[in-house]
C-alpha cells in the first residue's frame, strides 16, 4: 500500500470504531423517550411511571410533637408548631406583637394547641443557652413563663439575665443549674434543628400550621415574621370559619 494512503485508511478505521462502539454514559434518570409523564412529574419528583404511587401525605411538611412543650387544649382541632430562636429579632417581634393575640383568641378559647420546638441558628451564640434555660424551667413546670421572659428581654440573654429570670420565677437554683449543665440538651437541640430543616424551615420564626393529629403535626409551613392578619386567614381555612 502506498505510504500516502496509510494515514487515510487508519483514520477511516478509527471513525468506524467510534460509530459502532456502545456509549458508556448512563441514561438520564427517569427518561423514557415517548412515554407519558408518570405521577409526581408535576410535583418535581421526576418521571415515576411504573412505580407504585407514593403516600402524598408524606410530602406535606410534618414534625413529631410528642413530649414537646404544649399550650392549650389537647383536643383543639388545629395545631401550631413554632420553631424558635430566642436571639432572633423577628421571633422577638412576633412574641411581642402577634403571639399575645393568638394566645387570647385561639389558644385560650380551645381552638388551637400551640407547640414550641427549638431551632437555634448557628450565628446566634446565645440562642442555645436560652433554649436550654427554657427547657430546664419546663422541668420545674415553668416553661412558658421562661419562654415569655426570654423574649420580653429583647435579646438580653446573658448569663446574669437568665439567672435573674430564674429567680423571678421562683425556680430551684440548684436544680436549674444542674439541668443547664447536663450535656443531654445539646443532642436534643441537634435533633430539633434536624427536625426543623426536615420540615422545610430555613429560618426563624417558622410555623407549621395544620389539623391536629395526635403526636404528629402535619400541615402548611409559614416562614417569616407573620403578622396576626396572616394567621387569621390561614386558621380560618383550617377551622372552617369565615376569613376576617
Amino acid at each position: 500500500m502506498p505510504k500516502l494512503l496509510l494515514p487515510v485508511v487508519l483514520s477511516m478505521a478509527m471513525l468506524a470504531l467510534l460509530v459502532v462502539a456502545p456509549s458508556r454514559a448512563e441514561p438520564t434518570s427517569g427518561s423514557t423517550s415517548g412515554s407519558a409523564p408518570g405521577y409526581g412529574s408535576s410535583l418535581g419528583l421526576g418521571n415515576n411511571a411504573g412505580r407504585p404511587p407514593p403516600d402524598l401525605a408524606a410530602l406535606v411538611p410534618q414534625v413529631d410533637i410528642g413530649g414537646l412543650p404544649m399550650l392549650g387544649s389537647a383536643a383543639a382541632p388545629v395545631t401550631i408548631v413554632e420553631f424558635i430562636d430566642y436571639e432572633c429579632p423577628y421571633c422577638q417581634g412576633y412574641a411581642r406583637d402577634t403571639w399575645p393575640k393568638i394566645r387570647a383568641n385561639y389558644i385560650d378559647t380551645g381552638k388551637v394547641r400551640y407547640v414550641a420546638r427549638d431551632f437555634p441558628l448557628a450565628r446566634h451564640g446565645r440562642a442555645r443557652p436560652a433554649a436550654i434555660a427554657a427547657a430546664c424551667a419546663g422541668e420545674q413546670g415553668r416553661f412558658w413563663e421562661m419562654h415569655e421572659a426570654l423574649f420580653a428581654g429583647a435579646g438580653q440573654l446573658r448569663e446574669q439575665d437568665i439567672e435573674a429570670h430564674a429567680r423571678q420565677l421562683g425556680l430551684d437554683a440548684g436544680k436549674f443549674a444542674a439541668c443547664r449543665a447536663d450535656v443531654r440538651h445539646q443532642a436534643r437541640l441537634d435533633a430539633d434543628v434536624a427536625a426543623a430543616r426536615q420540615a422545610g424551615a430555613s429560618g426563624t420564626p417558622s410555623f407549621l400550621v395544620g389539623a391536629s393529629a395526635g403526636n404528629v403535626a402535619r400541615g402548611r409551613l409559614l416562614q417569616g415574621g407573620e403578622d396576626y392578619a396572616s394567621f387569621e386567614k390561614v386558621l380560618a381555612r383550617y377551622l372552617g370559619t369565615a376569613a376576617p
